[in-house]
């Protein structure tokens, strides 16, 4: 489902940094996400490409259909593209060959397929549950996920926050939860000499709970008394209508999209960014913290859901949302730090960094799979 994200990094994190007494299987054949593709899987497509010839032909596709389709035991999908990997997945589950499944998703195709095998899942957030006037009251994410939690062995949820949201709203007992927190990657960072005029940092989407458009706002007068300053935001490009806000207010050209096709150019944003800010009111973890924690970047938090869990002491915090905002205060604080303030405050997020490893994570979690055995 994802060409990259924190869901998906989370999982091939988690793999790779496994206990070595722990065997992994994933069920894939072919993949766009670009964290699998570190781990050698091929690209979509390739097992089209190599079916029966490398060389294409007028009813090559029609065959490859139907032979996947029959071979997996959907005959009825014949003129459908095959779900490769879902079939896959199925094969491994009949065949049996596993102690523990652990899906990555909470569709519950497996169940046909999983007999008395216990599974885990995963919750990452609860935000379809809290944010309910933006998804249907049926939408497979929230209906999937309840059934999902019901019936699994044990639940993993990757914060406190996420744990007791999870027992708040779907009733699920505490001691069927347990929380493993996400991990900073171990891959040495090196800046990149080249940097950037003085900006602020925002990364990621940009929809309702992200309190993008109050973040903006807060931010238009401390851009205004500073001319030098800038905004730089990742994720998708601008819609329309941001662009038609940045005309009317005068600060077109002061909010500026990257496109980031590479960690080191995520962590060289970061790296040389004035500071990082996480206005959204409500994640289930927040790995941008970490990735701005390695890249010693200060961090400004809402001081809401997660967020003081994760970073403690190791960020500068401010309220947005609903009521007044203390953001422009905070973002002139920013502005105006001396070194060794800001030296300070680097310190702490670093020794904050020292909680999150991901081979700790892995270990929780094959600790997880040895309780359900």
């Amino acid at each position: 489902m994802q060409t990259h994200g924190g869901v998906s990094r989370c999982f091939v994190e988690l793999y790779k940094h496994r206990p070595a007494s722990m065997e992994a299987t994933f069920g894939v054949r072919e993949t766009d996400n670009v964290y699998l593709k570190t781990l050698g899987f091929p690209s979509s497509g390739y097992v089209y490409n190599h079916f029966i010839s490398s060389r294409n032909f007028l009813t090559k596709r029609f065959f490859y259909k139907a032979y996947e389709n029959i071979r997996a035991g959907h005959p009825s999908q014949w003129d459908h593209r095959p779900k490769l990997n879902q079939y896959y997945s199925e094969r491994l589950l009949r065949e049996g060959c596993f102690d523990v499944f652990h899906p990555t998703f909470f569709d519950p195709y497996f169940f046909d397929y999983i007999k008395d095998k216990p599974f885990v899942v995963t919750v990452h957030d609860m935000i379809p549950e809290l944010y309910p006037a933006y998804y249907e009251a049926d939408d497979e994410q929230i209906v999937w996920k309840r059934e999902l939690v019901s019936k699994a062995t044990h639940v993993i949820a990757v914060s406190e926050q996420t744990k007791n949201d999870v027992v708040r709203l779907l009733h699920v007992p505490e001691e069927k939860i347990s929380v493993v927190y996400h991990g900073a990657s171990d891959v040495p960072y090196v800046p990149s000499a080249k940097s950037e005029p003085n900006y602020l940092l925002y990364v990621g989407e940009r929809h309702y709970y992200k309190n993008f458009s109050a973040f903006i706002r807060e931010c238009l007068p401390v851009l205004r008394r500073h001319s030098d300053l800038r905004v730089i935001c990742t994720g998708c490009p601008f819609s329309e209508e941001e662009n038609r806000f940045f005309h009317d207010e005068g600060v077109e050209g002061r909010f500026v999209h990257r496109f980031v096709d590479t960690d080191q150019e995520l962590m060289d944003l970061y790296h040389h960014a004035l500071a990082f800010v996480y206005p959204s009111s409500y994640e289930g973890f927040g790995l941008p913290i970490l990735e701005a924690y390695k890249a010693d970047c200060p961090v400004m938090l809402n001081k809401a859901s997660c967020f003081p869990e994760i970073a403690g002491d190791a960020a500068m915090y401010f309220t947005i949302g609903d009521g007044p905002s203390d953001l422009e205060e905070q973002l002139e604080a920013v502005y105006g730090m001396k070194e060794e303030e800001r030296e300070a405050l680097l310190e702490r997020q670093r020794l904050r960094l020292r909680r999150y490893s991901w081979r700790r994570a892995a270990e929780q979690l094959a600790a997880v799979y040895e309780k359900c055995l």
